[in-house]
């Protein structure tokens, strides 16, 4: 059995041992089976590569994989662990103190998840979870998890029960229910507690709990996830891709689709609602499984529930919908597509995109995920041809159908060795928008973070381009696509696959990580050799180099960076000049947050005018390097709000409308009003 550095499974890093340990096994063998060299068809190569897999000739480690395999399905690997909750709840207690409670509240959340279910930890994590909701005013949050903390609790006459009694009156008398006395009358009362879905605008349809925006022009009949004036057209140079046929102003909807695509006409009775099919067909990454949930991938507020045989599944709690849709006559009820890989978690989030496979596997395996869907998810191009090897590929999709054979579905391993080709090429990250507080200087920083991976099959059609014309939106497994530039009849839709000419300027380094990894060289203007970046020379380089070095040094007088700043900025244009690192607005960043924590443990007027000063040039720098209309430039706009703010200078009511205006090119009026809302207090 495999263990990692600290003497325990190494569940993150189990199956890069396995694979490297093949490897050198296959090499010192003489590779008999011809597995290290692509040859032959995808059928021929799967066929030696099973034989090989299921034969005597593997390495010990493969060999003990079966045994390792047994014992997770036995429950002989415990991923509960009483001793890692404790410390959770110790370091949310260290934030709590510190008033910290958002925090806090994602220690305890973290100790729920991975402490024994029914436990006295789980009841000690869910009274402190309870404590934090009633100091953020969260109340129904806070009356769920007192009802559960009183519910494992032994002893109500305890100091820790009266404790939670009385913040139960607290939060019930907020909520306007002082007559909820009783402990299982105040359960009976939230678990049937449920909010309705948010309205529907005019410009959206429904699918379960979900609103997703209609795309402009109506929906295609052909490809129901496009607009009605966008086109799919197929070359030998370009493959297939998506041409406008009409014109759309940035910010209008040209794309909607579940994870794994529309189904062909009406949904079937007996089967599950989209929006439920939609987020079973995506994977939650693991660092997300404590603060999401997995039936919606929506954040948590309270925690419903958690699987009591791993620690890879917390659920939503009441008032919210998806409690409503699970929680039924006292009993939740566990999603399918988690029974099916619950034992196998440890093992399977240490395969990459072999889970989301998995996952695919087992909806399709389940007749759930039709394979005669708009857009077949075996249509999609597989690049197979390009790949240079194709073992990894071939022994994970092996191990796929081995742990689909051992929950009674057909072992399809085959077809898992195609489909990882295809999400190589194909997988999109889903992203969120992400909002962080800094609790000692009220900074507020917003990011896009990714919580996991899907394949929506429609989008993938659009090609890449460095300097892309649309934009992803991500909501409960579906993708919404936007046009972030107006398009005319005739203009293709192009998406950036990563790399970006601005934010990666080397056309070289673009090219190269887009045919490692997509297996096709791009073309696009941003890489046409006559356009490519100035550098600074020797003797420029050298100056720059020096500048930083003095504006860094803590011996440099607050009253000279200003003049500092503006001869670094006369050696570049942010648009048209490569820099060393850290560039202009990367070191006007940097300095201006130093001086803003100065500013405010200090008072220090100059520090606050400097940290002011700073904070304008780094967003304009922003704004010249990527455009006025650019997310990039909208982050540093709530920067600047932020420290506008907290210095006390003039209002942001101009740079609010420029934000709300990118925002609404980008995600939408619903999404942007939110995010709005979750920095309102800068405004």
């Amino acid at each position: 059995m495999l263990r990692g550095n600290d003497g325990k499974l190494g569940a993150s890093r189990i199956w890069e041992h396995i694979l490297s340990t093949e490897v050198e096994h296959i090499e010192s063998d003489g590779d008999p089976f011809g597995l290290l060299k692509p040859v032959g068809t995808p059928i021929e190569y799967y066929a030696r590569l099973k034989k090989y897999a299921d034969g005597k000739h593997t390495s010990q480690a493969l060999k003990n994989l079966h045994n390792f395999i047994f014992d997770l399905e036995s429950g002989l690997v415990e991923c509960k662990s009483s001793e890692k909750a404790i410390n959770c709840r110790e370091e949310g207690n260290e934030y709590f103190k510190l008033g910290d409670y958002e925090t806090a509240s994602e220690c305890y959340k973290k100790g729920i998840l991975i402490a024994e279910v029914d436990s006295k930890e789980a009841a000690l994590l869910h009274g402190n979870l309870s404590a934090c909701f009633l100091h953020q005013s969260k109340w129904t949050a806070c009356i769920w998890h007192v009802c559960l903390a009183l519910r494992l609790h032994d002893d109500p006459q305890s100091s820790i029960g009266k404790r939670l009694q009385l913040r139960l009156q607290q939060a019930c008398t907020k909520v306007g229910r002082e007559d909820l006395t009783v402990l299982n009358e105040c359960y009976e009362w939230i678990t049937k507690l449920c909010e309705g879905a948010a309205p529907l605008l005019d410009s959206e349809e429904r699918y379960g709990f979900v609103n997703l925006p209609v795309p402009k022009f109506g929906r295609s009949k052909k490809l129901k996830a496009l607009s009605s004036r966008l086109v799919v057209h197929e070359s030998p140079k370009q493959g297939r891709y998506v041409v406008s046929e009409g014109h759309f102003k940035a910010g209008d909807v040209l794309a909607s689709e579940p994870s794994g695509g529309w189904e062909k006409g009406e949904i079937q009775c007996g089967a599950p609602a989209a929006d439920e099919l939609a987020v079973a067909s995506c994977i939650l990454l693991p660092f997300q499984r404590h603060i999401r949930c997995l039936a919606c991938h929506n954040q948590l507020e309270s925690v419903g529930y958690v699987c009591p045989d791993c620690n890879g599944a917390a659920f939503c709690g009441p008032p919210s919908c998806c409690f409503s849709r699970h929680f039924r006559n006292g009993q939740f009820i566990m999603p399918q597509w988690h029974k099916d890989e619950c034992r196998y978690t440890f093992l399977l989030n240490s395969i990459g995109l072999g889970h989301l496979c998995y996952r695919l596997g087992t909806l399709r395996g389940r007749h759930l995920l039709q394979p005669d869907r708009e857009v077949s998810l075996d249509s999609l191009v597989d690049n197979y041809e390009h790949f240079p090897s194709h073992l990894e590929y071939g022994l994970t999709g092996w191990l796929c159908g081995l742990l689909m054979g051992r929950i009674g579905l057909p072992n399809c391993g085959d077809w898992c060795f195609r489909m990882l080709h295809r999400l190589q090429c194909n997988v999109h990250a889903i992203t969120q928008i992400n909002t962080a507080v800094s609790s000692n200087y009220g900074l507020v920083g917003m990011a896009q973070e990714r919580i996991g991976g899907g394949l929506f099959p429609t989008a993938s059609f659009i090609n890449h381009a460095c300097e892309p014309n649309i934009a992803y939106q991500f909501t409960n497994g579906f993708i919404i696509i936007r046009c972030i530039k107006d398009l005319s009849p005739g203009d293709e839709i192009l998406a950036c696959y990563g790399p970006h000419f601005r934010y990666n300027p080397d056309m070289g380094a673009r090219k190269r990580a887009l045919l490692e990894q997509y297996f096709f060289e791009c073309s696009c203007v941003h890489c046409d050799k006559t356009q490519q970046l100035t550098t600074l020379s020797p003797e420029e380089n050298d100056r720059w180099c020096k500048l930083v070095e003095k504006i860094r040094s803590s011996k440099t007088p607050l009253s000279t960076l200003p003049s500092l700043f503006k001869r670094l900025k006369r050696l570049s244009d942010p648009t048209t000049t490569m820099t060393p690192k850290p560039s202009y607005g990367e070191i006007a960043d940097e300095i201006s947050f130093g001086l803003f924590k100065e500013a405010m443990t200090t008072s220090s007027s100059e520090a606050r005018k400097v940290a002011l000063y700073l904070t304008t040039e780094s967003c304009d720098f922003v704004r010249t390097r990527f455009g006025a209309d650019s997310i990039a430039y909208a982050w540093e706009l709530v920067k600047l709000a932020t420290v506008t703010t907290a210095v006390g200078e003039s209002n942001n009511d101009g740079v609010k409308a420029t934000l709300q205006r990118i925002m609404r090119s980008y995600y939408g009026e619903r999404e942007a009003n939110r995010i709005l809302d979750l920095i309102s207090d800068v405004f």
